[in-house]
């Protein structure tokens, strides 16, 4: 049985070029000891070699380092991979072209330490967009499943959690090669938790690189991210959130703005249409005004839904 407490999973996919960055952030956590779980996805390049070389560089009693293969294409079954051999009560996800500081590990395990019957820690994280700018993202502990239905609150490297939680609620979906984490969140949401929102300085970076696992582009495989919404909508109704539908049907609207905006008109008319279809009439020229703002650009739609959908079901 490992002495550390919490681990972290890293899945990785041809990064060997990139990988070394986000590695090196993690043995300079100052927590020990600690799990570090590599899972290699049907890398292409160098990939595994660059992990098992820094396993033999970096392992010791206090920093134990696992490296494993998955074969099943995609993030989410890397990571089932690397639960299975997890040994800790605690557990983080990190991506594998993303930095952390020193400290972060210590303070989520410290805040796990402090209130024992918190089941998330969660944290701010700064994205470094593809233009360069960096963007700080807020953490929301508050009015949670409604934040993070707009804002991915619970996206892969904002939090820490429970291990026996994340395994209760049945781990990643690997059926799901888009928005992953996104209805991942739902699911652990909707599991009630305690949840505690660490404040003070950013300690996770995350770098958008064009060839990421999820990508900038929507309109060229429309079903990767409908896929998630449905899978999305479909937990609430288990859970009987039927209150949060019309927030699915939003986001739908959201995608669709998203197609037009890169020029798949046919692809934003089928969404749409399929939207307007299930909804009345109110409700489906609200949902074409979302999609027509995110055509133009437009922000702000979280709020402008909660306004004109107050009374909708």
């Amino acid at each position: 049985m490992s002495k550390a407490q919490i681990s972290i999973i890293i899945p990785v996919h041809n990064r060997a070029e990139v990988v070394k960055i986000t590695l090196d952030s993690v043995v300079n956590q100052l927590l020990r000891p600690l799990d570090v779980i590599l899972v290699d996805n049907n890398s292409t390049d160098n990939t595994l070699d660059v992990l098992s070389e820094w396993k033999r560089q970096v392992a010791t009693d206090d920093f134990r380092v696992t490296v494993l293969n998955e074969d099943t294409p995609g993030a989410p079954a890397a990571r089932n991979r690397g639960l299975k051999e997890v040994k800790t009560p605690y557990i983080m996800f990190f991506d594998s072209d993303d930095i952390m500081s020193p400290i972060h590990a210590l303070r989520a395990m410290e805040a796990f330490i402090a209130e024992p019957d918190v089941d998330v820690v969660g944290w701010d994280v700064d994205i470094v967009e593809l233009t360069g700018e960096t963007i700080r993202y807020p953490f929301c502990d508050k009015d949670t499943l409604y934040n993070h239905i707009f804002h991915s609150t619970f996206a892969t490297q904002r939090y820490a959690i429970k291990t026996d939680l994340i395994n209760r609620i049945g781990g990643w979906n690997e059926s799901l090669q888009g928005w992953n984490d996104y209805e991942l969140g739902v699911r652990i949401l909707l599991s009630n938790p305690k949840i505690k929102r660490l404040d003070g300085d950013v300690t996770v970076t995350v770098v958008h690189q064009t060839e990421s696992i999820t990508g900038v582009d929507f309109s060229s495989r429309p079903h990767k991210w409908e896929s998630s919404l449905n899978a999305v909508e479909q937990a609430l109704m288990l859970h009987g959130r039927t209150d949060m539908r019309k927030y699915i049907e939003v986001r739908r609207a959201i995608l669709a703005g998203f197609y037009a905006r890169e020029g798949s008109e046919n692809e934003a008319r089928r969404l749409m249409n399929e939207v307007c279809g299930r909804n009345n009439v109110y409700v489906g020229t609200i949902m074409r005004l979302f999609c027509f703002l995110i055509y133009k650009g437009g922000r702000g739609i979280s709020k402008l839904a909660r306004l004109l959908l107050l009374f909708t079901h």
